[in-house]
C-alpha cells in the first residue's frame, strides 16, 4: 500500500516537472544525475586513501587520493554537460493491432552543431529493463522504442527512460520523458467468415464473391490511386511509358457492400469488433469496394489504404470519445 501511494507521489511530482511534449530539450530542470554502484565505490576509495595517507602522514598517498576526488567531480560536469546537448523529438507512431508492440520513433539530436554528444545511451519504458543502447558517435535516427499494447484504442505512450553513464561510468545521468502523443490501437484481428449486407440492409447470403463478377466487364482508363489492387492496372500503358494507370469495370461490382455491427454492447462486442477487423482486411487485400456501419458511424464505402485506416480507425475507437489521430 505505501509503496503504491509513493509511486503515485513520484508520478505526479514527474509530470509537474516534466510535462508532456513532442520536442524535449534535456536541461538543468529535466535531467538527474546520481553517482551510480561504481561511482560509490569509487567514492569509498578515495575516502579510504585520505585516512590512510592521514594517519601514516604519507603526502604521496593524500595526493592520489586528492586526483581521485578531483577527477570525480570532473566527471560529474562532464557527465551532465555531454547528456544535456541532447535534443528528442518523438517521430509519427504507426498503428498496431492489439497485442502487438507499437514502434515508438525517436529521432536524436544535438542542441548546438559545436556540441555533440558522445558514450552510450540506454532506453528503457519507465520502471521497466533497458530495452535498447545506442552509440550517440554512430547513432542513426530514427530510434525505434517497442512499446506493448493490450487492448484497442487510444494510450498513452508511457514515460521513457533515457540515462547515460559517460564518460568514466561514476555518474548515472537520466531522466523520464513524457511525450504529448497517443497510440491508436487497431482491433486484434479474428479469423472468420465475410458477411456483408447490401444497401437495404439485407445480408448477402452469396457472399461478398458474387458482387466481384463484374471485374470482366473493362469499363474505362482512369489514374491509379494508391491502394488499388495491383490486377486493375493497365501495364500495357505502363509499359508506353504513359505512367500507372487503372482500369475501371462495370458491372455488378458498382453494387455496394456494407459491414455491420450487429452487437452494440457486451462482452460479445469485443469479439464482434475483432471479426469486422479481420472481414475488413480481407476485403481490402482482394480489392473490394465496401462501407462500415457502426451504429451511428457509417464510412461511405471506398476503397484504398486511407478507406482501410477509416474503417479500422472506426472500430479502434467505437466506444471511446472520439480522438484526432489523423
Amino acid at each position: 500500500m505505501f509503496s503504491k501511494h509513493l509511486s503515485l507521489k513520484i508520478t505526479q511530482w514527474l509530470d509537474k516537472r516534466i510535462p508532456p511534449a513532442t520536442d524535449v530539450s534535456l536541461h538543468r530542470r529535466n535531467i538527474f544525475i546520481f553517482p551510480s554502484r561504481f561511482g560509490f565505490l569509487f567514492l569509498v576509495l578515495c575516502v579510504a586513501l585520505f585516512i590512510l595517507g592521514t594517519n601514516y602522514q604519507n603526502n604521496l598517498i593524500l595526493i592520489l587520493a586528492f586526483f581521485l576526488l578531483g577527477l570525480f567531480l570532473v566527471s560529474l560536469f562532464n557527465s551532465y554537460l555531454n547528456f544535456s546537448g541532447l535534443r528528442i523529438v518523438i517521430g509519427k507512431v504507426g498503428y498496431p493491432f492489439a497485442g502487438d508492440s507499437a514502434n515508438v520513433p525517436l529521432w536524436i539530436e544535438t542542441t548546438t552543431k559545436k556540441q555533440t554528444a558522445h558514450g552510450r545511451l540506454h532506453i528503457a519504458l519507465y520502471g521497466k529493463n533497458v530495452q535498447l543502447s545506442v552509440d550517440l558517435d554512430r547513432l542513426t535516427n530514427p530510434v525505434d522504442v517497442a512499446v506493448p499494447t493490450s487492448s484497442r484504442g487510444p494510450q498513452a505512450i508511457p514515460r521513457i527512460t533515457l540515462s547515460s553513464f559517460y564518460p568514466l561510468g561514476l555518474f548515472r545521468c537520466w531522466t523520464h520523458l513524457q511525450f504529448a502523443s497517443t497510440i491508436l490501437v487497431y482491433p486484434s484481428p479474428h479469423p472468420c467468415s465475410v458477411v456483408t449486407y447490401d444497401e437495404s440492409g439485407e445480408e448477402n447470403q452469396e457472399g461478398p464473391v458474387s458482387d466481384q463478377q463484374g471485374h470482366d466487364d473493362f469499363h474505362s482508363l482512369t489514374e491509379y490511386q494508391p491502394g488499388q489492387p495491383l490486377y486493375h492496372v493497365a501495364w500495357k500503358q505502363v509499359a508506353k511509358g504513359q505512367g500507372m494507370i487503372s482500369k475501371k469495370f462495370s458491372g455488378s461490382s458498382e453494387r455496394e457492400i456494407w459491414l455491420r455491427l450487429t452487437t452494440s454492447s457486451g462482452p460479445q462486442r469485443e469479439a464482434d469488433l475483432s471479426r469486422l477487423c479481420f472481414m475488413v482486411l480481407e476485403l481490402d487485400s482482394q480489392g473490394y469496394r465496401f462501407g462500415l456501419e457502426l451504429g451511428d458511424t457509417l464510412v461511405p464505402p471506398a476503397q484504398g489504404n486511407h478507406h482501410r485506416h477509416q474503417c479500422l480507425k472506426a472500430l479502434a475507437l467505437y466506444g471511446f470519445s472520439e480522438v484526432s489521430h489523423e
